[in-house]
């Protein structure tokens, strides 16, 4: 939060969306695949990106993250106001094939949790129930989190209505989290009573992939822009490191050829 200079509104709406693509990212059995999330919904914050790799790394940002707006209606953060409702949620799946998996649909509260079940519905034509939650302050997170639901082929209605129902009543997730002690724990308390099958734990961190070697291949593809002479610096969107090339290292850079790994 402190490293972007998130407001507290647009660390809600990065962390909702940070959390919906770790999840959409571990229902990818191949290790070495991406999930980028890219919320535009024309509103203040401007463009929300969020991507992860099933093997537990996550990055993500926010346009204008300084933005921040009055408490909704109901008191709390207004994302959907600071995300907008006018615009598009996108999934793109990297799977290493030629070309990522790409689809688009439409906004349909600017909450996050809501657009990303809406994406599921049309998308995928796959009910689907998600909590997003961020408790935040100025400098400070202090719970985050989000369950996904879907129904699979063969389940039962009397346990669809169960599980819909315990979905239904489950208070404001970022509270529902914070009174307990870790996820597990939440989730065993939201479907208490219910067969639970763990499986493998994956711990997310956040992690960048941008470098040096890539901030001179974006210097490279933009050599005709700016001052040959000087120094030039590039600012990574995701982890705010900024790197810096001084005119001879610069002008060394762009006689080299470097393919960057974005």
């Amino acid at each position: 939060m402190r490293k972007q200079n998130l407001s507290p509104l647009a660390a809600a709406a990065l962390g909702r969306l940070m959390m919906a693509s770790m999840m959409m990212a571990l229902d990818i059995k191949l290790k070495k695949a991406r999930v980028t999330l890219k919320l535009d919904g024309g509103g203040p914050l401007g463009l929300v990106v969020a991507d992860a790799e099933p093997q537990g790394r996550v990055r993500g940002y926010v346009a204008h993250p300084e933005v921040d707006l009055p408490p909704s209606a109901s008191g709390k953060l207004d994302v959907a106001a600071g995300v907008g409702r006018n615009g598009t949620i996108s999934v793109f799946r990297d799977v290493r094939l030629k070309e990522p998996i790409s689809s688009q649909v439409p906004l349909l509260s600017g909450e996050v949790a809501e657009d990303v079940a809406q994406y599921y519905r049309l998308s995928e034509q796959t009910a689907t129930a998600v909590g997003l939650g961020v408790l935040a302050s100025p400098g400070r997170v202090f719970a985050a989190g989000g369950y996904m639901v879907q129904v699979l082929p063969g389940a039962l209605d009397p346990l669809i209505g169960a599980v819909e129902e315990r979905v239904r009543n489950t208070p404001a997730v970022s509270r529902f989290l914070e009174a307990h002690a870790d996820a597990r724990n939440a989730m065993e308390d939201l479907f208490r009573g219910m067969d639970i099958e763990w499986f493998d734990d994956v711990e997310f961190s956040s992690s960048c992939r941008c470098s040096r070697e890539l901030a001179r291949a974006i210097l490279k593809g933009s050599a005709g822009e700016g001052d040959p002479g000087g120094a030039s610096e590039v600012r990574c969107h995701f982890c705010g490191t900024t790197y810096r090339f001084e005119a001879e290292e610069l002008n060394g850079a762009l006689g080299e050829t470097v393919a960057p790994n974005a």
